[in-house]
């Protein structure tokens, strides 16, 4: 059995756009992940299989294909993507983690004389019928979000097979035959997918924006962490002599006057949907002025999941195994798809 976390997140736009429409005009999910798995397995190299410009100066180093499988009865696919580290000419670095701060000395590995390209797997299940992905992390993997994302828009503006060039070889637009039409250079790709349920959140909070009157934040405090204890202490600065001693957890709510502004209000979803399960923040929220609460919890579809499957020592999971091992837990794995999304504290 292998334990991983799961998180969905959903396909927004996948394809070909005209400027302004959201309606699709050329290409798929489907369309697009095939399209990819041919170009990347048409003989070339590991190295070769990059489709966007790396920017290390923003932490963005290169994302290479690994493999992709798809079940021919529900469509689901499931993609393996490299992410490069940042590495010192193939040397990755590490302290030690029982020396004092301010000590110099690192410890190193690397591949010897093997040319490598240091990284970590990350894994994308994507199920087109219901326009969404998840991400499967594993211990000796990452998410990936992001790569992806950068991975296919790179691919579908410097790789598709739907590229119209000039005389020069420079992309000048889009069509079905990569010939030029009368619509091909007002069309644009476009790959972009959001936390799951995040834009129904949205709508909601955004209409009802001049509403809202307070954030409120929630969190887990374990009484034996020094910083949490210092939490405990001023609960009860003034009211005991002393904090009580708390042996399990305790949830404690901040409730602050506030009126965001839409970017605000975004960014404050936008950054809770990307909490990892470790957090220490159970939940947030905004109260209106009638007292209805409009908690965040719904908008992060994300949870643990054994799988049936071993992993070989310093070796991926084929695309194909992890696919099967998914598909035999389907039902169970979409299920957290009908949670709501976004919860709901009606005023006492």
């Amino acid at each position: 059995m292998l334990d991983a976390k799961i998180k969905f997140f959903d396909i927004k736009r996948c394809g070909y756009y005209r400027r302004g429409e959201s309606t699709v005009s050329l290409s798929n999910v489907n369309d697009t992940l095939e399209k990819l798995n041919a170009w990347a397995t048409d003989g070339r190299d590991f190295a070769n299989t990059t489709c966007y410009q790396p920017d290390p100066d923003n932490d963005l180093l290169n994302t290479y294909f690994c493999g992709w499988s798809q079940n021919a009865t529900t469509k689901d696919s499931l993609l393996v993507l490299w992410n490069q580290v940042p590495n010192d000419n193939g040397v990755i670095y590490g302290m030690n983690p029982s020396v004092p701060p301010g000590v110099t000395a690192m410890l190193s590995t690397d591949f010897g004389s093997t040319p490598a390209i240091p990284g970590a797997p990350s894994y994308i299940w994507i199920i087109p019928s219901k326009n969404v992905f998840a991400t499967i992390r594993f211990t000796h993997s990452v998410q990936g979000k992001i790569n992806l994302d950068h991975y296919i828009n790179g691919f579908l503006q410097n790789k598709s097979p739907y590229r119209v060039k000039n005389s020069e070889g420079k992309v000048i637009g889009f069509s079905r035959t990569g010939q030029p039409t009368q619509e091909s250079a007002k069309i644009h790709p476009k790959f972009e997918a959001y936390t799951r349920k995040q834009e129904e959140l949205e709508a909601e909070l955004i209409t009802n924006i001049n509403k809202i009157s307070k954030i409120i934040k929630r969190e887990t405090l374990i009484y034996t962490a020094e910083s949490d204890r210092k939490i405990f202490e001023r609960v009860f600065s003034k009211l005991l002599p002393n904090a009580p001693a708390f042996s399990q957890p305790r949830t404690i709510s901040h409730e602050l006057q506030f009126s965001p502004t839409e970017s605000e209000l975004k960014s404050i979803i936008k950054n809770f949907g990307e909490l990892g399960q470790d957090t220490f923040i159970n939940n947030a929220g905004f109260v209106y002025k009638n007292g209805k609460t409009i908690m965040l919890s719904g908008t992060n579809v994300a949870f643990s999941h054994s799988f049936s499957i071993t992993r070989g020592e310093k070796e991926l999971i084929s695309p194909h195994i992890l696919l099967n091992a998914v598909t035999q837990d389907r039902a169970d794995l979409l299920r957290p798809l009908d949670q709501p999304a976004f919860v709901v504290e009606e005023a006492a």
